[in-house]
């Protein structure tokens, strides 16, 4: 499943030397039309990053990112274990709850649409800085208790993809 991992997202700062950790990640195009009682009409574009280690998403502007066809900076590159099709389901799952943190979000309802085909698996670099991780792509900063369940994570047991 390695080999289908291309290119990387763009970082937004120079990435020159680190100790780097490599995540492959899944970007998935989803389109948002929310509609509810106590807000308005809205169509939104986002792009659904899914790590392949780990199934955590995360929703940025489509806008925002974008994949370099370059060579990736040396470094440590973990497993993929989440499957392309799991992948797509988590993304759109996510983007389905997007905007019911508040009351309000009850009386609202999303209709997600997923674009399979333009779905991309590419990585995703993280620079270790002392005793944090930086996202190359978005500058978060992670304690490096992260890396850790990372890498411990990548030699236990695959996510069960047989869960909705």
């Amino acid at each position: 499943m390695q080999n289908d991992f291309r290119g990387m997202l763009a970082p937004i700062f120079e990435l020159k030397e680190g100790p780097f950790l490599l995540v492959p990640v899944f970007v998935v195009p989803v389109e948002i039309f929310s509609r509810g009682m106590m807000t308005r009409t809205s169509y939104s574009f986002h792009a659904a990053i899914v790590d392949a280690v780990n199934g955590q998403v995360t929703l940025l502007p489509q806008k925002s990112v974008v994949v370099l066809e370059t060579e990736l900076p040396g470094g440590k590159r973990l497993e993929p274990r989440v499957p392309r099709e799991r992948a797509v389901d988590l993304a759109e799952e996510a983007a389905r709850l997007v905007g019911k943190g508040k009351w309000t979000g009850a009386l609202r309802y999303n209709s997600v649409m997923v674009d399979q085909e333009r779905v991309r698996s590419t990585w995703r670099v993280w620079k270790i800085e002392g005793e944090c991780l930086v996202d190359s792509a978005t500058g978060r900063r992670e304690n490096l208790g992260s890396l850790v369940a990372a890498l411990l994570g990548e030699a236990g047991n695959p996510p069960d993809s047989s869960e909705p």
